[in-house]
């Protein structure tokens, strides 16, 4: 048995899953300028990938819900992600499902997510993008910004929803390699009932203007995460 499988078993399956997540981000996000010195080569060798008009360096990405805030972009490209998907951002901060809402299955090698896209809210983040913007970014990773509807606007209100989604890519569409419109979750209410087609056209036709007013000549990439069970 490694010593790591000692220690997990041990010791990290002991502390609150949500805990061990924003204690190691925080250690990983310290340890960037590190591990970017050292960097992967194994994965950095991979040929590159193109794709909705972009260049991804290599395959390998993080999807969505690793990091919720845009806090460590540079620090999970340094680990070796080609690209990493931040959020789901919503229009409005919230603090997600009542806790505990993370679970482990150790047996399985596998963990259950019911956050409930629990996030600071797209201001917040898009503050945090131009930061980053501003600094220059620390590596060429490709940035994708998956959005979401805030949980307090009422799912059966078209318009309303629109216009949660619509601030969410205003503010949040310059800083984007491409855009994500997540209608797949189950842990929002609702969340489901807008992949229908006729809430999901009009929804994705109010993004796609609205990301274009924000990002002026450059053409955000506009994706859908929709749920994996749908009929055809």
């Amino acid at each position: 048995m490694t010593a790591y499988r000692l220690l997990f078993d041990h010791v990290l399956t002991r502390i609150d899953p949500e805990r061990a997540h924003e204690r190691s981000f925080r250690a990983l996000r310290a340890a960037g300028p590190v591990l970017a010195r050292a960097g992967f080569p194994a994965v950095h060798d991979a040929a590159p990938v193109q794709a909705l008009g972009l260049r991804f360096p290599h395959p390998l990405g993080l999807a969505a819900g690793f990091d919720k805030n845009a806090r460590g972009i540079d620090a999970l490209a340094a680990m070796g992600f080609g690209h990493v998907e931040i959020g789901t951002v919503t229009g409005e901060a919230q603090p997600g499902n009542p806790t505990p809402r993370l679970f482990r299955l150790p047996a399985d090698r596998a963990v259950v997510n019911r956050m409930g896209f629990n996030n600071d809210g797209a201001e917040a983040v898009a503050r945090r993008l131009a930061d980053r913007q501003r600094r220059g970014p620390g590596s060429r990773v490709v940035v994708g910004v998956n959005i979401g509807k805030t949980k307090v606007v009422p799912d059966d209100d078209q318009v309303a929803v629109q216009a949660d989604y619509e601030k969410s890519a205003g503010l949040l569409a310059p800083y984007a390699d491409y855009l994500v419109v997540n209608v797949s979750s189950p842990n929002t209410p609702g969340l489901r009932t807008l992949q229908a087609v006729e809430r999901l056209e009009p929804l994705l036709q109010a993004v796609r203007r609205r990301a274009d007013r924000a990002t002026g000549d450059r053409r955000v990439p506009l994706l859908v995460k929709i749920a994996p069970d749908l009929a055809d």
